[in-house]
Parts: structure tokens; C-alpha cells; sequence
């Protein structure tokens, strides 16, 4: 009886921890949310603990894609946590000044499909023709919570 019970416990901790490890997140960065005209800046869409199929860029109008998609994807197991990521990046030039939106990116994991928030940026002029590369991430993201 008291291994049935162990078994039976050991059973519900591994469907919790199983569960609570595959949370599927979608989320988009920048590098910066201001930039000088003439400048680029990279755009990051991010799959964490999911596979993704029929990924979908938004549209870029308002920008040049210097480059991309250019896609990276990791795997980790640290103590039985497992942890995995799928990212597609963008290098993107902005055409004029003003404020402009990345619009959202889509995916789809286990039937669903997940869409990343849009993400403002704003584009500056430049008259002594500073060159800046991309630096740092900023990000915005969906959590399934954001569902309800």
C-alpha cells in the first residue's frame, strides 16, 4: 500500500513539473526603440519551452530588411528542467523618421496559434550622420495568460 502511494505521488509530481516546464512562450525585442536615421537595428522573435511550425513574420514596409530571417534555436536539461528556445532575427533599416510598429509575428504550437505584441519604435533625424550598431535587447512579449 505504501508504494502505491509513493508511486502515485511520485506520478502527480512528474505531470506538475512536466506541465509547469512547457509553458510556451512567444515574445519580440529589439535592440534599441530609438534609432537614428540611417542606422539598423535588430528585431528578435523568441519560441521558448515549445516547437513552433509556419512561423510568420509581420510585414516590414516602413523598413529595409538588411538582413534575415536569421534563426537560432537552443536546448538545455540542468537537473531534469528542461528548457528550449527558437529565435528569428531581422536587422532592419527605418525609411523615414517618425514612430512606426513592428507589427506581430505569428506561430503555431500545438494547433495554436501564438502572436507576439506589437512593439513601437521610434526613428529619429540624424543630421551629423552618426553610426550606431545594435546593442542591447528590449522586449515585449505573450505569456498565455494574456489570454484571458
Amino acid at each position: 500500500m505504501r508504494k502505491t502511494i509513493l508511486l502515485v505521488m511520485g506520478a502527480v509530481c512528474c505531470v506538475f513539473f512536466a506541465t509547469a516546464q512547457s509553458e510556451a512562450r512567444f515574445t519580440v525585442s529589439v535592440s534599441t526603440d530609438s534609432i537614428l536615421l540611417g542606422n539598423y537595428f535588430q528585431v528578435t522573435f523568441s519560441l521558448e519551452n515549445a516547437q513552433g511550425d509556419k512561423f510568420e513574420p509581420p510585414v516590414f514596409e516602413d523598413f529595409d530588411v538588411v538582413s534575415g530571417p536569421n534563426t537560432a534555436s537552443s536546448f538545455s536539461m540542468v537537473n531534469g528542467k528542461v528548457t528550449q528556445s527558437l529565435s528569428y532575427s531581422y536587422y532592419l533599416e527605418p525609411k523615414d523618421i517618425g514612430n512606426y510598429y513592428i507589427l506581430p509575428a505569428a506561430i503555431e504550437v500545438d494547433g495554436k496559434v501564438l502572436e507576439t505584441q506589437p512593439l513601437e519604435v521610434m526613428v529619429v533625424p540624424n543630421p551629423d550622420g552618426i553610426k550606431q550598431t545594435p546593442g542591447a535587447t528590449q522586449s515585449q512579449g505573450f505569456w498565455p495568460e494574456d489570454l484571458n
